[in-house]
C-alpha cells in the first residue's frame, strides 16, 4: 500500500472537497484543550448494532445490570467509539478497535449504525467479514477489515491486534482527522482521549448496582500524560501507548491526539479495570494483578525508565492501539487510504470551539521533566438525548436514520430538551 495524503489539486480535480482542510494555513504549535476538543469533536463517531426488538427486550429484562446475566454472560448492547481517518468519494474510513464488533452480533448478521458529530447515524449492513474468531485466512478490503476478533469463547476475549476499520457511505463533508504516522510523543507527553462513556457500564455511588437502562450520551474529551511506550505485541494485543487518563467503559476505539491535534493512538483499555477505579464499573472484573497508582509510577524521566514492562503499565495504566502500528496492518490489505497526514487546519479548529473551564483541570502529575496537567471535559454540545430510539431497529428507518440529525443539542430529533 502506498501511504497518500490529501494534496489540494487532486481532491479539487476529483470534485472531492473535504470541509475544512483547504485552504488556510496549518497550525504548527501546542493545541489547548479547547482546541483539541473542537477536532475531536468533529471526527470521533459512536459505533454500535443496531438493537432489534429481542436486544431492547433483553435490556428491559435485565435492567438493573444488563451486562451481566445467566442468558447474556457477555452483556446484550455494547455502544463504542472510532475516528474518521480516511476518505475515497463516498466512502468514508473510522478507525476504532476489534472489540467494538462482537463475534455474536457479526454472526447474527446485525447491522451497525456510525453516529458522526452532525448527529446523522450511517447504517452499515452486516459487515460480518466471514472470518470468525479466531480470525481465519488475511484482512482484505470490505465494510469491516478486522486485524483482531472478540469473542466469548476465547480465554482472554480478544485475539490478534485488538484494531478495526470500518467504513460507511455518505455525500456530506466530514472532517478528515489528521494523522501521524510516525511516533510523535514521549512519556511526559500529554495526550487526549475522546470518546462516547456509556453509563449503563457504570456503577450508583449510592448502591453500588449497575445503573442500568440509560438514554442519554455524552462525549467526553480527558487527557492526561504518557506514562510509557512500548513495542507493539501481539501478546498484547498490539497495545503500546500507556497513559494516565479520566476515560470511561464506551470510549474504546476513540482517538489518541498529541498536543498538536493529530491521531497518534486508538483508546481501547480503560481506567475499569485498575484496581482503584473497579467497583465504579460493571463492565470489568478487577484484574488479579491489577495495582494501585503509585507517586513513583509518575516520577519517569523521558525515557520511561523502570516502568517500561508491559505488564507493569497495563495493571497501572489506560493504554492504546499505536498509529504506526496500523499503518503496518492496513498496508497489507491492498487498501491504498488516503490519510489526512498535514496539521489542522485554523477553519477546522474554530468551527466547534468550546470553552474549557479551567476547573475542568483535575491536577498536574509531577514527572522529572515536567508538571503535567490532567483533566477531562464532558462536551454540552455533543449529546445523544435517547440512544435506544436512535440505534431502534434500522428495518424500515434507512432514510430517516441516513439522512436525518439524531439526538445532540443542535439538532433534537425527539423534541427532548438537551440538557
Amino acid at each position: 500500500m502506498k501511504v497518500r495524503s490529501l494534496p489540494q489539486n487532486l481532491l479539487l480535480s476529483a470534485g472531492i472537497v473535504l470541509s475544512g482542510w483547504l485552504g488556510a494555513t496549518p497550525v504548527a504549535a501546542e493545541l489547548s484543550p479547547d482546541e483539541v476538543n473542537s477536532i475531536a469533536s468533529q471526527t470521533t463517531v459512536l459505533i454500535a448494532p443496531e438493537l432489534r426488538p429481542e436486544l431492547l427486550e433483553a435490556l428491559e429484562n435485565n435492567y438493573r445490570n444488563p451486562l451481566a446475566s445467566q442468558n447474556n454472560p457477555d452483556g446484550v448492547w455494547h455502544p463504542g467509539s472510532g475516528v474518521i481517518i480516511a476518505r475515497e468519494g463516498n466512502r468514508y474510513y473510522v478507525l476504532t478497535v476489534s472489540h467494538n464488533f462482537k463475534q455474536r452480533d457479526l454472526d447474527a448478521g446485525r447491522s451497525y449504525g456510525i453516529r458522526t458529530g452532525d448527529g446523522r447515524v450511517h447504517v452499515v449492513q452486516q459487515p460480518d467479514d466471514g472470518r470468525g474468531c479466531p480470525l481465519r485466512g488475511s484482512a482484505s478490503p470490505g465494510n469491516l477489515i478486522r486485524f483482531g476478533c472478540y469473542s466469548i469463547s476465547l480465554p482472554t476475549r480478544v485475539a490478534g491486534s485488538d484494531l478495526a476499520v470500518v467504513a460507511f457511505e455518505s455525500d456530506r463533508d466530514y472532517p478528515i482527522a489528521p494523522s501521524a504516522p510516525d511516533r510523535s510523543v514521549n512519556v511526559g507527553d500529554v495526550v487526549y482521549v475522546s470518546g462516547w462513556p456509556d453509563p449503563e457500564k457504570e456503577r450508583d455511588a449510592a448502591t453500588g448496582r449497575c445503573l442500568g437502562k440509560a438514554t442519554r450520551r455524552q462525549r467526553r474529551l480527558t487527557w492526561g500524560p504518557v506514562t510509557g511506550i512500548v513495542e507493539p505485541d501481539t501478546s498484547e494485543n498490539g497495545y503500546s501507548l500507556f497513559y494516565l487518563d479520566n476515560t470511561r467503559p464506551g470510549m474504546s476505539g476513540g482517538p489518541v491526539f498529541d498536543g498538536e491535534g493529530r491521531v497518534v493512538g486508538v483508546h481501547g483499555r480503560g481506567s475499569g479495570g485498575k484496581a482503584q477505579l473497579v467497583n465504579q464499573y460493571c463492565s470489568v472484573s478487577n484484574a488479579p494483578n491489577a495495582q494501585a497508582f503509585e507517586s513513583g509510577d509518575f516520577a519517569l524521566d523521558g525515557r520511561g525508565a523502570g516502568r517500561a514492562d508491559p505488564e507493569s503499565l497495563r495493571t497501572r495504566f489506560s493504554s492504546g492501539q499505536d498509529f504506526n502500528n496500523f499503518m503496518g496492518l492496513i498496508r497489507n490489505t491492498g487498501l491504498d487510504l488516503a490519510f489526512n497526514l498535514g496539521l489542522p487546519r485554523p477553519e477546522v479548529i474554530r468551527a466547534a470551539l468550546t470553552p474549557i473551564p479551567q476547573s475542568r483541570n483535575t491536577g498536574t502529575v509531577d514527572f522529572a521533566i515536567a508538571a503535567v496537567a490532567t483533566g477531562s471535559f464532558d462536551d454540552p454540545k455533543d449529546v445523544i438525548t435517547n440512544i435506544y430510539d436512535t440505534y431502534g431497529s434500522f428495518e424500515g428507518l434507512g432514510p430517516r436514520l441516513r439522512d436525518t440529525p439524531s439526538g445532540g443539542c443542535d439538532s433534537l430529533l425527539l423534541g427532548e430538551p438537551c440538557f
